[in-house]
């Protein structure tokens, strides 16, 4: 397995949200987007036992996912996309989940109950890093969008 580099577990445990696409086995997708923590490239997550999503998950690991945010100036363009397997948590890990997430999200962990709520972990097999900082990258008047510079790590053999 190849190692996650600096900058992308960096950025991972920067960011705040990340939108999940799920799928039913016969390919119908769905989006969502869910805070998260992370542990080393791992992602983990809450959702509602009856949403979409977690409904999805039953039938279809599969998942894919983006990390962003909207910046007004291209160059400074930052972000992740990827794909691997989710698959729900309990017991030992769930403890160590709940601590990560409190840790991040201070505000929404206070007297907050875990009824109705499923958690998951999605582990990446494939991650794209976009890093444009620094880039410079200027269009010429007839010209639009932007070529991003992209970083792949596989992370399955």
């Amino acid at each position: 397995m190849t190692a996650i580099p600096q900058p992308v577990l960096d950025y991972l445990r920067s960011a705040k949200t990340m939108t999940l696409a799920t799928a039913t086995p016969d390919g119908v997708p769905h989006a969502a987007t869910f805070m998260y923590a992370t542990d080393g490239g791992t992602l983990y997550f809450w959702a509602r036992t009856g949403s979409t999503t977690v409904l999805q998950l039953q039938t279809n690991p599969h998942v894919s996912f983006t990390i962003d945010e909207y910046v007004a100036d291209w160059n400074k363009t930052k972000g992740i996309q990827g794909g691997g397997e989710c698959a729900a948590v309990s017991g030992e890990e769930l403890a160590q989940i709940l601590r990560l997430l409190a840790d991040k999200f201070p505000s929404s962990s206070a007297n907050a109950s875990t009824a109705n709520i499923a958690f998951f972990k999605v582990t990446p097999s494939s991650l794209s890093f976009i890093d444009n900082e620094g880039a410079n990258v200027t269009l010429g008047p007839d010209e639009f969008g932007i070529d991003f510079h992209r970083e792949d790590v596989i992370l399955e053999d």
